[in-house]
Formats: structure tokens, C-alpha cells, sequence
């Protein structure tokens, strides 16, 4: 088979995404190009990455999961505290492996990229300090060349370009450039609050800290913050989320210092972990940290032609639910599913991979709008940002955890996954078996009202039931500290 018998595709980008998708297109038997504009795949920032259920069984489907595995520390518990005093602890970390046979694992992101490159079969085929400056579409079915330039002069050819280049991608930019000059710009603008920014993160990698159990993820929820620490045997890694001063733009995107990170951290450093450890005991053990701004959003249209975005470039969450990379790999898993099953007769032609790209976004949009609208309440609810969310977290949270643990596996359920090899620990109770675009569209975000309302309810009829004198529940209800 000469090469333009054979399909091409191009990657942008080396990140977790674009990497795992290498590893799929190889094992499908097609051919690939990976461009990443940094000098090394492998780069330490500091950045830690949660492996769930749904993500961890595609990379064990490719032969990835063995050393994931050894690497990652898994979750056993949660402890949640609150501004009061009050704590409680959530056993949902539990019920997930119960569930599914994967605990939630964290890892350094570096060492995931690290596990991932090192075991691709041609290296070749990755080329990093390649920064993508523009791409072209051919129409013709004579040629139908995709043409990726890159800012040193190079032009790479392919019938298909995949950007799996994060929330800022050049990819998208792109894909809006050639639809504008087709007289398609309304359709693919990326508004002010299509990926809106209301929080910002600081996160790190700190050596282990005594009083800080491996295993044990901690949550302290503030007044529009919240802080997630997760200690390893030899790390803690750990995460601050703050509203920002107001709602920033998707065309205006804080970016943040180092002295900005330091002197965030330092307000925290009091904020009690344990009986034994305070945040400034983590903070002073730190090995690397950086602050971001927490993009969140789905884009309205994922392809242009045979151009198509993935993972954060089209879908950017909140870290608080932990689903951001993990829906990314589910995206992989789709295309590849796809592409494979357009490959059985013949090489696809450009409107054949037109119809693709159009489809893979009408399997993936429903789940992913979902998970979603579920981050962008999680985060809400951890930040304690207005009454409700308060409400929710401090008065319902502990009291439902049981059904909203129940929700929350049911996220996972119906992942997608990769059709043509076999499914590891597809016996535990918690895979379903049927295809994740069945799923209904309901979300926290969408369904706020609906959610509240039987919540509210609910634990209204809980709280009558443990109050015996309506004297005291109004006493209780004056004499309250809702801060």
C-alpha cells in the first residue's frame, strides 16, 4: 500500500491526550505525525493528573495500565471540613473501586506523559519543538491533502488533523479561521462565555508531611475556596481553588505569577488539615507549584472539514471532579472507534471523514455536556460560593451522601471504551453494558433547579424527623452560624 493509500493523521500536540491517541491509531494499523511545539514531551510543571475508572480502562486496554498502577497512589477515603469545625468523611473513593475495579489514583502528570512516550513503538513519529502557525485544507478528491505549517518552515501533509492541544489551541483557531473565510464565522466563534473563567488554581507537588495518612484525600471547603490535598508515599500533591474577582472572558483569560501563587498559599498557610498538620507544613515542603486559570465549558462545534478538536481544547472542567483527562481519553477511544470501522473497505474520502468527524461530536457531546454541568456544580459546591451551594454542601452533602455517590457512579457508567480489544475487569457490578451515547442528557448545571428542589426537600423531611419540637427547630434555625 504506497502512502496515500494509506490514511494519515496528524496530532497536534504531545499532551496525555495526543499521546494516548498515537498509541490507538497504531494499534488500528494507521499512520500518524505527532507535532508538539515544546522541546520535550516529558516536562516536570508541577501539574498532578487523577486516574479514574473511566480513563484507566482504556489505558489498560492498550497495555498501559501495569505501570500506572505500581506509580499512582490510590484513594481509600475522603475527609471533608468545613469552616465551622464540622467534618465528615465520604467513603466514595471506596465505592469506586468497589464498583468498577480501578481506585481513583493520582499521579504526576510528568509521569504519566513519561509512562505513555516511553512506550510507543516509533518514537519517529514524534516531533516536538514544532509549533503549528497555520493549517489548510485541499477539497479535491484528487488530493485532499490536509497541510499543517509550523512556525520553523515546515509542512506536514495528512487526510486528517486531530488537535489535542489543550484550552488554548491553535488547532481551534484555526478550524475558526477556515470557517470564517467560508462564511461559517457565527457558527464556530468562541464567545465570552464559551470557556468563561470564575476560579483560578494553585497546584503542587510537596515532599510527604507527617500526619498526612497516604491514601486520604483531604477537602478543606472555605468561603469561595477550596483546598484538595492527596498524600502519596513520598509526595503530597495538592490543589487551591479561589474565585477570582469576577467572571473573566474567554478572550480575556487571567494569567498569574509566581509571586501571586506565593502569596495565595501564604494566606492558606493556617488552614488546618489534620490535628497534626496545617497547610503551611505542606506549602513549606514544596517541590514545584504553579497557578492557573480554571477555563471551564464545551465549544458548540468540535470539527471543521477534516480538522477536529479533542479533550480540553473543546471541553474544559474543573479539577474538583477529576474527570477533565479522563473524558479526554473516552474521546480518543470514540475517534478511534470510528476510524477503525471506516476502515474496513477502503480508505475513507474527504466527505466520508467529514461525516466521521460530525458524528464523533454527536456520540460525545451529550456525555461530555453532562459531566460537564456535574464539574461545574462540584466546584461550587467545594468553593462554597453562594447559599445554596452552601446549603448543599454543609447541610445536605453529608447527610445524601449515599445518593449523590450513586449519581456520581453513574458518571462513570457506560464509558466509552475501545471496541476491538478486550475490556479488563468488565465483570465488577459497575460497567454497563451499553454504548455511552445512550445516556441521558440530565446535568447538575442544566438541572440546578430540579437537583436543589429534591435535595431541599429531601433533607427537610430528614431534619423534621430528627427534631422533635418545632420550639427547637426554630431555635436552631435563628441561633445557626450560616457562615
Amino acid at each position: 500500500m504506497t502512502s496515500r493509500e494509506r490514511l494519515k493523521v496528524i496530532i497536534v500536540g504531545g499532551s496525555i491526550t495526543g499521546l494516548t491517541l498515537a498509541h490507538c491509531l497504531h494499534r488500528i494499523g494507521v499512520d500518524y505525525t505527532l507535532l508538539e511545539k515544546r522541546s520535550k514531551i516529558v516536562l516536570q510543571e508541577g501539574a498532578s493528573i487523577a486516574i479514574m475508572p473511566n480513563g484507566a480502562r482504556i489505558l489498560h486496554q492498550l497495555g498501559l495500565y501495569t505501570p500506572i498502577e505500581e506509580s499512582a497512589a490510590p484513594l481509600g477515603i475522603s475527609d471533608l471540613s468545613f469552616p465551622d469545625g464540622f467534618t465528615f468523611q465520604s467513603p466514595y473513593p471506596v465505592k469506586v473501586h468497589e464498583h468498577f475495579g480501578y481506585p481513583i489514583s493520582f499521579m504526576e502528570r510528568s509521569q504519566l506523559l513519561d509512562i505513555l512516550y516511553s512506550a510507543l513503538p516509533d518514537k519517529t513519529k514524534i516531533q516536538v519543538s514544532k509549533e503549528v502557525s497555520r493549517i489548510e485544507q485541499d477539497d479535491s478528491e484528487e488530493k485532499g491533502l490536509v497541510r499543517v505549517w509550523t512556525a520553523d518552515g515546515d509542512v506536514y501533509e495528512g487526510d486528517l488533523v486531530v488537535g489535542a492541544d489543550g484550552v488554548r489551541s491553535r488547532t481551534r483557531d484555526e478550524m475558526q479561521r477556515m470557517a470564517s473565510l467560508s462564511g461559517n464565522a457565527d457558527e464556530y466563534a468562541i464567545g465570552r462565555n464559551t470557556m468563561p473563567t470564575d476560579y483560578s488554581c494553585c497546584f503542587g507537588i510537596s515532599a510527604a508531611v507527617d500526619g498526612l495518612k497516604p491514601g486520604t484525600q483531604l477537602m478543606n471547603m472555605g468561603n469561595e475556596r477550596s483546598l484538595m490535598l492527596v498524600p502519596s508515599k513520598e509526595v503530597v500533591f495538592w490543589f487551591s481553588v479561589q474565585k477570582l474577582d469576577r467572571r473573566y472572558g474567554s478572550d480575556e483569560t487571567p494569567r498569574f505569577t509566581s509571586d501571586e501563587a506565593v502569596a495565595l498559599c501564604s494566606r492558606l498557610a493556617d488552614t488546618r488539615l489534620t490535628e497534626d498538620a496545617c497547610f503551611g507544613d505542606v506549602w513549606e515542603k514544596r517541590k514545584v507549584f504553579n497557578m492557573v486559570a480554571l477555563e471551564e465549558g464545551v465549544v458548540r462545534n468540535w470539527s471543521f472539514g477534516r480538522v477536529v478538536c479533542i479533550g480540553d481544547s473543546i471541553h474544559k472542567m474543573g479539577i474538583n471532579l477529576g474527570q477533565g483527562a479522563n473524558c479526554a481519553i473516552e474521546d480518543v477511544a470514540v475517534l478511534t472507534n470510528l476510524l477503525r470501522e471506516s476502515l474496513t473497505t477502503k480508505k475513507p474520502s474527504n466527505k466520508d471523514l467529514e461525516n466521521l468527524l460530525r458524528r464523533f461530536q454527536h456520540v460525545r457531546y451529550p456525555r461530555v455536556s453532562r459531566i460537564s454541568n456535574v464539574s461545574w456544580t462540584v466546584v461550587r459546591v467545594h468553593a462554597r460560593d453562594g447559599l445554596i451551594m452552601k446549603m448543599i454542601g454543609r447541610y445536605l452533602m453529608p447527610y445524601l451522601g449515599e445518593r449523590l455517590d450513586g449519581q456520581a457512579l453513574r458518571l462513570i457508567e457506560g464509558a466509552a471504551a475501545l471496541d476491538f480489544l478486550p475490556l479488563p475487569r468488565d465483570s465488577f457490578p459497575g460497567w454497563k453494558k451499553h454504548e455511552a451515547c445512550n445516556e441521558g442528557r440530565w446535568g447538575f448545571k442544566s438541572g440546578l433547579t430540579v437537583l436543589v428542589s429534591i435535595l431541599l426537600l429531601g433533607a427537610f423531611i430528614m431534619f423534621l424527623g430528627a427534631v422533635s419540637s418545632s420550639r427547637r427547630l426554630y431555635g436552631l434555625l435563628i441561633s445557626r452560624d450560616w457562615s
